[in-house]
């Protein structure tokens, strides 16, 4: 009985053209999200640097750092993350550890997205929190 339902786990298993055709269309989904965000992101910074450099007010260190850094991080950050979301592809690993990595790496955009926004609005929130502490 055990001998029929005997696999033999030293043959390799190959993917299905199905999950073939999802993994490389994520993959694509998220290249493209990646390289429009590389392209965009210098676009979106710069009119904040215009508006702290003319308001001539001490900006916290981490928005300095990205005013300083954004034309030449930001895109090199998206393209890498768009370059690994291909890498991956061509790896010898399953259809779930590639949909894994490339899920991780939509997210890692998502978050880092988030966390530009969140850098740009800080001077912001430091002039709010100092007026609200003169009241």
């Amino acid at each position: 009985m055990s001998e029929k339902y005997e696999m033999n786990l030293l043959q390799p298993h190959t993917q299905s053209q199905t999950s073939l055709a999802i993994s490389w269309s994520v993959a694509g989904v998220v290249t493209f999200l990646c390289l429009v965000l590389a392209l965009a992101s210098t676009r979106f910074v710069q009119p904040f640097n215009a508006l702290f450099q003319g308001l001539s007010v001490e900006l916290p260190g981490p928005t300095r750092f990205l005013l300083a850094t954004y034309s030449w991080l930001l895109p090199m950050f998206y393209f890498s993350l768009a370059v690994f979301a291909i890498i991956i592809q061509f790896s010898d690993r399953d259809f779930r550890t590639k949909r894994l990595a490339t899920v991780r790496v939509f997210l890692a955009a998502l978050v880092s997205v988030g966390f530009i926004v969140f850098i740009l609005y800080l001077p912001l929130l430091t002039v709010a929190s100092k007026l609200s502490d003169a009241r």
